[in-house]
């Protein structure tokens, strides 16, 4: 018999070990959402990861184990971070649970499989319209050797956002992503539902 077990409420689509963290397991579930665990305490989730609205149907671990990429039905690939400021992977209350990058196309159609690359530089995904995407896994970093201008260039642009991260308006427009108008109105519609649900166990 199994040593333990953790009961989910609907089905499990993939499973990955984190590479730099043996005991640590990430699960693309059919709920939408992707969960972490530590096989020591299953007894309930490290972290949960939302924004889709379909079911995830991949995940895969960069190399680093500090992020990971999701496919999914909704037709959408996702990176989360799950890296605190020390540079470590965080889980539990040290990760927003927010993609920090959404990748889709027009064309694209539900995403069955990804993967990183063994540099963690780039991400590939497999949809039903047969077709295989490579993606850069930061979508604003060049590709190529920067020149010392650039680098300098670069690193003065994340420094200001790191400053000024705190404020309002820098937060929005660093978290801003376009997102095709099918998922907009399945996210709304989900917003809505919860809160009917809310409401609903409100009065009771």
């Amino acid at each position: 018999s199994a040593l333990q077990k953790t009961i989910m409420s609907m089905k499990s689509n993939s499973l990955e070990w984190n590479p730099m963290e043996p005991y640590v397991f990430l699960v693309g579930n059919e709920d939408h959402n992707s969960y972490t665990f530590d096989m020591r305490k299953l007894n309930r989730p490290t972290g949960i990861y939302k924004g889709h609205v379909g079911a995830v149907m991949s995940v895969s671990w960069s190399r680093t184990g500090t992020e990971f990429v999701t496919g999914s039905y909704d037709k959408t690939v996702r990176i989360f971070s799950v890296r605190k400021e020390g540079g470590t992977a965080a889980h539990g209350s040290n990760s927003t649970g927010v993609a920090r990058d959404i990748y889709h196309t027009k064309r694209m159609q539900r995403v069955f499989c990804v993967g990183y690359t063994l540099d963690h530089k780039y991400i590939l995904s497999g949809s039903d319209d047969t077709n295989i995407r490579l993606w850069k896994a930061r979508s604003s970093e060049k590709i190529g050797q920067l020149s010392s201008r650039e680098e300098t260039s670069l690193q003065y642009r994340n420094a200001l956002v790191s400053k000024y991260e705190h404020l309002p308006e820098v937060r929005r427009i660093s978290k801003t992503r376009r997102l095709p108008k099918f998922v907009k109105t399945q996210t709304q519609a989900a917003i809505v539902q919860k809160e009917k649900r809310r409401r609903k166990e409100t009065n009771v």
